[in-house]
């Protein structure tokens, strides 16, 4: 075995290394963490998770922290059959999360480009540019950590099915089957699902291809090895993917019930999923990152013209400073941005290169899916085609933030771009010198092309309106967002120059192979570096990032003197926060896959109780017996605000299950739903009995009490004189709930369109709630059975890879 075969990869972790220290310096030599909102967020909702495991030493597979209850596993169960977990977290022994995933994004990029023979050393600057543009790392310090764990797998992913189709049969089974794993268990859907449509835009070329060339057995043997790959892939994922289909039939991205909601037929309302669409415009941003302005608000020189502006208007240096900190610059449509997806100027001077330099079925997978990620990510603004993909393409409306399909060129450009130089290094210079010269004449002249329209364009943002009233101040910032196009337009165009450069004295045999492929791959780094630390630098770490959010409020301390089983309702926009479910059972909560039918209850009833209850207690008035529907809800106490004084208890809440003494029956959800908001729900309940039969007519009151509480287990007692039906303010949801009377299981009814009911005889009983959903028991033996079979072949493979080369 030969050690120098393996020094450019040697080089290459190294380098990795090395540039991940420099990018998270705080987290490997200052002891800091990323202040990540949505991992934060992610620490309150998981806690009562996290509490459960620690203290049994079980899974919590249910959670009341949110939105009154709903599955953990959505949000954070250890499943003990998922061996390949101890692949990522080996890596985070050496470089600690975040860093790790962008370290595994440029591993991942770096083993795609050796696949296709592109040299080793320039192959590490494909890994740089995967890893550290912005797109990449704006994820990372929003903390959308499953998301950017599921990109950094994709290139690995793309590398063993590409394998393959080159007839490495053993490899590429033994890569898609791990990738494929780790790209699943990364538990981001939407981006897997986003690398789905590449890999289906490759196989539908590779499939002409076969045809024309008479090599349909090869491209079946291909497709056979690799789907089998995917399925063991999928086995050791079982039941995270098991879990996350089923529940998904009951949350917002399932059917809608109402027949009021006319946007949603089996996926989200289109209005949500379409919310952030970008502009036509704004993927130049892959060229130019202040093309729209950078983020929704920038901070600004002092030194600017927009400063000098604000000082000649008769603003103090005070005023000056504060305003220029926060500078509404982003003038594109998304509501708001945290940056542009900046891909980098030399990428897309590469990707041209590419688009003219390589020939064949490769070329133009890349072109199409990169176009078709491009196209997707205009969502509203190019409703012709987006809405036709919403409406009909299998389970694309499953998913919201259509700007993130930008993922399928993040990944297809700078892979085009790489292999444009591939065939550059072995084209003939003298044929292929003026193609060249007009690979750079084009990128570089789009730079300069918007430096004059610059002087053209309007710059107006949809906040302007907010500053309607003072123009002057509205042109500042219109010709700040065009100083920042031009500076960064300028810079680009420098970048593509310096680039071209470097590759023109090398075809010319002015710079030796080691030293143009070393300054390509410095100039790529020198190049996205800087424009990422814009958005991810030291003022992002934090020494302790989770105090502000954990530590108890004088509320939260007034609130848990109270031991018992209730709700909590935070009035400060309660339901796009998980902070309150950190210490308590939240009415609210923050999660992208709610149940749809909670949140027609949150549309149709809550919001609107919200509203009049904050009127009322603005008023003095403290009765909260008429709001039936949040009392149903066990919600004990309500918060507006941190302090003591800011809690109120509500003496009104129906507690944790009460017997009715009249049901109302309806027909259909929208009766359901209608008739809930017009009942006493301490004395009534809502039943479809078009979904649930109602075996007795005659019902009574009795007495109902909560003993036991734990997330997958609740144990009342009852005694009522006759049969009576029992209401819960527990979430119904019928995938892994059983109720047992006195150890006999009973059927579970779904009343007040959310909650639990049951009908119980006469008499004194023990009523347990048991969730033991088989998704998780069974999915579970399967993974852990297709994760040994998974380790067993990569050890096979590398066994006999090195006995090979003996």
């Amino acid at each position: 075995m030969n050690i120098k075969n393996f020094t450019p990869h040697i080089v290459a972790v190294v380098i990795f290394i090395i540039i991940n220290i420099f990018m998270y310096w705080p987290i490997f030599m200052e002891n800091q963490e990323l202040n990540q909102n949505d991992v934060i967020q992610g620490k309150s909702a998981n806690q009562e998770i996290n509490e459960f495991r620690e203290q049994t030493g079980e899974e919590a597979l249910w959670t009341n922290s949110m939105f009154s209850g709903m599955p953990a596993y959505l949000i954070n169960v250890q499943w003990s059959g998922e061996l390949l977990k101890y692949i990522p977290r080996t890596i985070e022994k050496i470089i600690p999360t975040p860093a790790s995933h962008t370290f595994i994004a440029m591993l991942s990029f770096y083993i795609l480009l050796l696949v296709f023979k592109v040299n080793p050393y320039l192959a590490i600057g494909g890994g740089l540019a995967y890893g550290l543009n912005s797109f990449f790392l704006i994820s990372v310090e929003a903390g959308h950590i499953w998301k950017v764990a599921a990109i950094s797998w994709m290139p690995a992913v793309l590398a063993g099915i590409v394998l393959a189709f080159q007839k490495k049969y053993l490899w590429a089974f033994i890569i898609t089957a791990l990738t494929m794993a780790l790209e699943i268990r990364s538990n981001h859907l939407q981006i897997t699902y986003y690398l789905l449509l590449v890999v289906l835009v490759f196989g539908l070329l590779q499939l002409i291809a076969a045809i024309k060339n008479k090599t349909l057995p090869d491209f079946g043997k291909a497709i056979g090895v690799l789907a089998i790959a995917v399925l063991l892939g999928l086995g050791a994922n079982l039941g995270k993917v098991w879990t996350a289909y089923e529940y998904g039939k009951y949350s917002i991205r399932g059917e809608a019930e109402l027949s009021s909601n006319t946007e949603s037929s089996g996926g989200l309302d289109r209005s949500y999923a379409f919310a952030w669409s970008n502009g036509i415009m704004e993927p130049f941003t892959f060229l130019i990152p202040n093309f729209f302005g950078g983020a929704s608000q920038e901070e600004i020189s002092t030194d600017s013209d927009l400063a000098k502006g604000l000082q000649s208007r008769g603003a103090g240096t005070g005023q000056i400073r504060s305003f220029v900190k926060n500078v509404p610059t982003y003038w594109g449509d998304q509501p708001f941005t945290s940056g542009p997806y900046y891909m980098g100027a030399i990428i897309i001077f590469l990707f041209i290169l590419g688009i003219i330099f390589v020939k064949g079925p490769i070329k133009w997978w890349l072109v199409t899916a990169s176009a078709l990620g491009i196209i997707l990510s205009w969502g509203k603004n190019f409703e012709v085609f987006n809405y036709f993909m919403f409406d009909y393409f299998p389970g694309y409306n499953k998913f919201r933030a259509v700007s993130m399909t930008v993922a399928m060129p993040f990944l297809c450009m700078p892979l085009l771009g790489f292999l444009g130089i591939k065939e550059l290094r072995n084209a003939n210079w003298p044929k292929v010198k003026k193609q060249f010269l007009t690979t750079i004449a084009i990128a570089a002249g789009l730079c300069l092309l918007f430096v004059i329209g610059s002087f053209m364009m309007g710059f107006r943002g949809a906040v302007d309106a907010q500053l309607g009233d003072q123009p002057w101040l509205v042109d500042l910032i219109r010709e700040q967002r065009a100083s920042m196009l031009r500076t960064d337009a300028f810079r680009s165009f420098f970048f593509i120059i310096a680039t071209g450069g470097i590759l023109y004295f090398w075809k010319e045999n002015k710079l030796k192979d080691g030293l143009a492929i070393g300054l390509v791959v410095a100039v790529i780094a020198i190049d996205l570096i800087p424009v990422s630390k814009r958005y991810l630098n030291e003022d992002n770490f934090v020494k302790e990032n989770r105090g502000e959010l954990i530590t108890k409020t004088e509320a939260d301390k007034r609130i848990l003197q109270d031991d018992g089983h209730y709700r909590m309702l935070n009035l400060n926009n309660p339901f796009n926060e998980a902070r309150t479910s950190y210490y308590h059972s939240s009415v609210g909560g923050y999660h992208g896959a709610k149940m749809r039918r909670y949140q027609d209850l949150i549309e149709n009833h809550l919001q609107n109780e919200m509203s009049i209850m904050v009127e009322k207690l603005r008023s003095g008035d403290s009765d909260l017996s008429n709001f039936g529907i949040i009392n149903m809800l066990n919600t004990k106490y309500i918060k507006f605000g941190n302090q003591a004084g800011q809690v109120i208890p509500n003496q009104q809440a129906n507690g944790n299950a009460w017997f009715v003494e009249e049901v109302k029956t309806v027909s259909n959800p929208d009766e359901e739903i209608e008739k809930l908001g017009n009942i006493n729900t301490k004395q009534e309940a809502v039943v479809n009995t078009d979904r649930f039969d109602l075996s007795q007519e005659v019902i009574s009151k009795g007495e109902i009490e909560l003993i036991s509480y734990a997330p997958n287990e609740l144990i009342y007692t009852s005694n009522n004189n006759s049969n009576g039906l029992a209401v819960f303010s527990e979430i119904y949801y019928p995938k892994g709930w059983k109720a047992y009377i006195d150890g006999k299981e009973t059927d579970i009814l779904q009343v007040n369109y959310v909650l639990r009911g049951l009908e119980i005889p006469s008499g004194n009983h023990e009523i347990r709630f048991d969730f033991k959903p088989d998704a998780y028991f069974i999915g579970n033996k399967v993974m852990l059975g297709s994760s040994i079979v998974i380790f067993i072949l990569l050890i096979g493979g590398l066994a006999y890879q090195i006995r090979k080369s003996l």
